[in-house]
């Protein structure tokens, strides 16, 4: 045999080879035949498997469309306590005058009429001084059309009298009879004119605060108005003491009803976009140490403060009166349903000496590896944080097939 004819002889050999592979691979069921060198396309590219569509479904590679992880972010941050500002009231003097008495204190807890404190009212003692006037001479007339009645009707009847003897005329009669009855109405007149001095100064006492009782001591007349709380709460704020001059323009007291506040929580702009209004926080405070308090977000400001930063807001139930206006804390907010990145399942994982790798599914049986780098566990995967994205295809099952196939390409590329 020549030298000629050896090169012709091998590829002979080689296509009859070649032929009793692939019609064992088509006749065979149990038998799993890896891929030959001849099937590795030479793309250039020593990381791509190319196989023939036999070859795909007698490994049972299968790949799975990669989605992204939704979890839960908890974001760290802090928060103010703050009264409700619908429960929040201001108490001011209804007169300009001097404050004789002080009965609240910062932080008590008052209850709905109860009086504050005591402020000296000149108006009051008009008030009281002309009533009491009214009523002085209000009797004094009614004492006089009593005597006048008195008088009518003694009249009335020696002119009777007189008329049933036939010395006075019956006009005398008429005449008598109706002076009688003006003075009758005179006194019923003067009687309803009381009721009405005493209405008017009831209800221009009640204008300063001063309640006049049905027992009222006209000899007792106020000289004071009180403060007193329109409503039940907490005094958060005072600005009076003993002896203050005061008018009708400053607050003296801001009164609060704290059985719920709120806590403004700070949110920074890398993660306002994470947080909606329903979201759970809970609140913890050096001031209560061992209590979390939770919450849900009910209100989220629309624009960042000076300091760059969000303000959301949570309602929290305070029994007790345990948070206070003023308190700091720290917050943990629970985002949910926050894409966490990548999620790649243990099946499509494959590792060779100290590299982590998976194979991409290009499509038309094209197999691309692919390093990649693992995040977090999250229960039969792991995030990835780099290596590949969401969207992309990745070998789940028969990857080891691939790896054997790349792995022999390798060898035989390095003889």
């Amino acid at each position: 045999m020549s030298l000629k004819t050896v090169p012709l002889l091998f590829a002979l050999l080689s296509a009859v080879f070649m032929h009793g592979c692939e019609r064992h691979a088509q006749s065979s069921e149990m038998t799993l035949p890896l891929p030959s060198k001849s099937q590795i396309a030479p793309t250039g590219s020593s990381d791509m498997v190319i196989l023939n569509p036999q070859a795909v479904e007698l490994s049972g590679i299968k790949s799975t469309l990669i989605i992204s992880e939704p979890g839960t972010a908890q974001i760290k941050t802090t928060g103010e306590i703050k009264a409700a500002e619908p429960n929040v009231f201001h108490i001011s003097s209804l007169v300009v005058g001097r404050v004789i008495a002080d009965k609240a204190n910062l932080g008590d807890y008052i209850k709905q009429g109860q009086i504050l404190a005591q402020i000296q009212n000149a108006q009051v003692t008009k008030v009281a001084g002309d009533y009491i006037h009214q009523l002085h001479q209000n009797e004094v007339e009614q004492q006089q059309a009593k005597a006048k009645l008195a008088l009518a009707e003694r009249t009335l009847e020696r002119v009777t009298q007189l008329n049933k003897e036939g010395i006075a005329p019956q006009k005398d009669v008429y005449a008598a009879q109706n002076a009688k009855e003006l003075i009758q109405i005179e006194l019923a007149g003067l009687k309803e004119h009381t009721i009405h001095i005493t209405a008017e100064t009831k209800e221009l006492l009640k204008q300063y605060g001063v309640q006049m009782s049905e027992t009222y001591d006209i000899h007792k007349v106020p000289s004071s108005s009180p403060l007193l709380s329109p409503r039940a709460g907490v005094i958060i704020e005072k600005s009076i003491t003993l002896g203050d001059v005061v008018d009708t323009s400053k607050p003296l007291y801001v009164v609060a009803d704290l059985s719920n506040v709120w806590l403004d929580i700070n949110v920074f702009d890398k993660d306002i976009s994470t947080v909606r209004v329903g979201q759970s926080i809970v609140f913890r405070s050096d001031s209560l140490p061992g209590r979390a308090i939770p919450g849900r977000i009910s209100y989220i400001k629309p624009q960042a403060g000076d300091n760059k930063t969000f303000v959301a807001r949570a309602v929290l139930n305070n029994p007790g009166f345990l948070l206070k206006p003023g308190m700091f804390g720290q917050v943990e907010i629970e985002a949910a349903n926050v894409s966490r990145g990548a999620y790649i399942p243990d099946g499509a994982l494959q590792r060779f000496n100290d590299e982590i790798f998976a194979f991409i599914d290009r499509g038309d049986c094209h197999y691309l590896k692919r390093k990649i780098t693992l995040g977090q566990r999250i229960m039969d995967g792991y995030i990835v944080t780099s290596g590949i994205a969401v969207g992309d295809r990745v070998v789940t099952s028969g990857a080891l097939t691939l790896k054997a196939e790349l792995l022999k390409g390798t060898i035989g590329q390095g003889e």
